[in-house]
């Protein structure tokens, strides 16, 4: 497998993780009655941001890899 893909498909499994993480921290902050949810919540926007920008990374690493190899179909390399 392309290493760009391997990359890619371990930066979606984090960013899966990692909104599942966020989805309980959101739990937990609504259901906060003392301390400062409102703090909770900005972590939380904090964690889905970085999500969306290791989908975003993974999605454009995808793209890289698909590109290389049609250039090394059209210019004959196998390497």
């Amino acid at each position: 497998m392309n290493r760009l893909i391997r990359i890619a498909l371990t930066l979606f499994a984090a960013a899966s993780l990692l909104i599942v993480l966020v989805s309980k921290r959101l739990e937990n902050a609504r259901n906060m009655i003392g301390g400062n949810p409102e703090s909770e919540i900005q972590m939380a926007y904090l964690g889905i941001g970085i999500a969306g920008a290791m989908l975003i990374i993974g999605l454009g690493l995808i793209i890289t890899a698909v590109i290389r190899s049609k250039k090394a179909r059209k210019s004959g390399d196998h390497g």
